[in-house]
């Protein structure tokens, strides 16, 4: 029976596109790190920092809404755990940084399985109606336990920098936040696409989006593997957190706010949901965009809606269909010829 499920997810998941090898990620993942020596403006810096952060929620959110097929809009809510719980364990308990993050990180994926327990009992919209709903409570909660040490509407301030080897890393230290988020951002994204997407686990998730019935007669279990989904994209998602709240040294409830919520759509609608590189992609292009429209003002997200919207209508399947197009076309040309 285990095989023919394997066979059978294999077969689900054939025409997921295997564009990336790990060599050329890595190649990519060099090159990055070669731009780190030259780029030596701090704006430039931190704006790659930020390219990095989002590109590990990126990725998160398209390996539960993307793969496993889940309409989970509650992704911003374990970014938000995963700060807040790192952040309070080192500002207000005098927790290491380096321990607390990965406890933010296990905090995060808790969240994940407390949000997840009841989305198993609904299916489709009503997964995206309650998620949304956890979405829009976490601000007003997070008002409601100031005492608690969130800090309320002022935010979580005071957050110690990370001390590594002796070395402190603090938020004016660009360069060494661009190698330590690029070096985190590279191994999340190679675990999921590289490890987990491509083991049995991530043939799972895309049987059961797929064909959840057809999976479930096979013997792939929906709620575990729904479960490991949510836990999973959860953990990975409250690590980026983590890392943006010793980098900002501050947390507020404005990381639940529309804004940070429609970037994060945005990411993942433009580059490309489901097929990588697409949302690593859309990370990148939708926050440098952001902070080349600033000056834009209220405009700027008009004009990132309106990309959204003309992405969907060219471009279906996001921009990293691009490629395929001109294979396709390449050879409708020679074919004429």
């Amino acid at each position: 029976m285990k095989d023919q499920t394997a066979a059978t997810a294999n077969q689900m998941t054939r025409r997921q596109p295997s564009a990336f090898s790990s060599l050329t990620f890595w190649a990519i993942v060099g090159g990055l790190a070669v731009l780190g020596m030259f780029v030596d403006d701090p704006y430039m810096q931190h704006v790659l920092i930020l390219c990095f952060l989002w590109a590990i929620v990126a990725a998160g959110w398209d390996l539960v809404l993307g793969y496993a097929g889940i309409y989970n809009y509650a992704q911003l809510v374990f970014f938000a755990a995963g700060a807040y719980g790192s952040g309070m364990l080192a500002a207000k308990l005098g927790v290491s940084p380096i321990v607390a993050i990965p406890l933010g990180g296990i905090f995060a994926g808790f969240m994940g399985l407390l949000i997840a327990l009841p989305c198993l009992r609904l299916r489709g919209e009503y997964i995206a109606l309650f998620t949304f709903a956890v979405h829009l409570a976490m601000p007003p909660l997070i008002l409601k336990t100031k005492h608690w040490g969130t800090g309320g509407n002022t935010g979580l301030l005071g957050i110690p920098p990370i001390d590594l080897f002796g070395f402190t890393i603090g938020p004016r230290d660009k360069l060494a936040w661009f190698y330590l988020t690029l070096a985190v951002a590279s191994v999340a994204i190679y675990i999921i696409y590289f490890i987990v997407l491509r083991r049995r686990m991530g043939k799972a998730f895309v049987a059961l989006r797929d064909s959840e019935d057809f999976a479930r007669s096979l013997g792939v279990s929906d709620f575990r593997y729904k479960l490991l989904a949510f836990m999973s994209s959860a953990l990975i998602t409250g690590l980026a957190g983590a890392l943006y709240a010793h980098y900002t040294t501050v947390v507020t409830p404005k990381i639940l706010g529309n804004e940070f919520f429609l970037l994060a759509m945005v990411m993942l609608a433009i580059g490309g949901i489901g097929r990588f590189p697409g949302a690593v992609l859309g990370a990148f292009i939708v926050t440098i965009a952001n902070e080349l429209l600033r000056s834009a003002g209220n405009m700027r997200l008009l004009l990132l809606g309106l990309a959204v919207v003309l992405t969907v209508l060219l471009l279906p399947s996001g921009i990293v269909s691009l490629r395929e197009n001109f294979q396709r076309l390449w050879r409708k040309t020679r074919a004429k010829q």
